[in-house]
């Protein structure tokens, strides 16, 4: 099955039926022509050879985000316990299910998406057929530039990453952006959009939105 990447709800009303269900705050985990677990870009996932061969799509999840990563990308054996498992594809899990809803309303996902947050899950993924949804918080922060990181690849020539105390910042920049940055000043306040901090205190998914020159 060919992974489709949900787009984000934009704060409107839907048609159609769609199926809700909780988004969780893990490592999602698909199969590569040799049906062996890998992550969403291709790297490989490790520890769950044991899930069935038929879950070709699903959700990795122990408890928190960080120590879920080490779990899936340490090639050393460790534990991923059967209930940290959370299918997607075929079946979606059943502890995932929220509701199916005939032409929900942007209150209605509203309400549902804040009690989904108030319960600690990251938010909500809404499926129509072949059409995927996600809803979930964004956090903004103000940050100055501590350090520029050359690109690869299509970005030689021009910034990869601008990093920052609270981590590096990839996504977000134009082409034009990517070269005029490559001489940024450090100490350059830019503003970054992130689903959340991590107990560490670094982004999570992090994306440049603009230089903040009020600033």
């Amino acid at each position: 099955m060919d992974y489709i990447k949900p787009k984000l709800w934009k704060g409107n009303n839907l048609k159609g039926t769609w199926e809700v269900s909780l988004k969780i705050d893990g490592v999602r985990m698909l199969r590569d022509g040799q049906g062996k677990p890998i992550s969403r870009n291709g790297k490989p996932l490790y520890n769950l050879d044991h899930i069935p061969k038929d879950i070709s799509d699903a959700e990795i999840y122990c408890g928190n985000w960080e120590d879920t990563v080490s779990l899936v990308r340490t090639k050393e054996f460790r534990e991923v316990k059967d209930d940290w498992v959370y299918p997607l594809y075929p079946n979606l899990d059943e502890r995932l299910f929220l509701d199916l809803v005939k032409d929900p309303t942007a209150d209605y996902i509203d309400h549902v998406f804040k009690c989904a947050r108030a319960d600690d899950y990251e938010g909500l993924v809404l499926r129509n057929g072949f059409k995927s949804i996600k809803v979930k918080s964004k956090e903004n922060y103000d940050v100055p530039v501590i350090g520029i990181q050359p690109g690869e690849g299509k970005h030689t020539g021009r910034m990869g990453c601008l990093i920052t105390e609270k981590g590096k910042v990839g996504t977000g920049f134009t082409d034009k952006e990517r070269e005029e940055f490559m001489d940024i000043k450090l100490g350059t306040i830019i503003e970054v959009e992130c689903m959340s901090l991590t107990p560490s205190g670094k982004f999570r998914h992090p994306r440049f939105v603009r230089m903040r020159f009020d600033k």
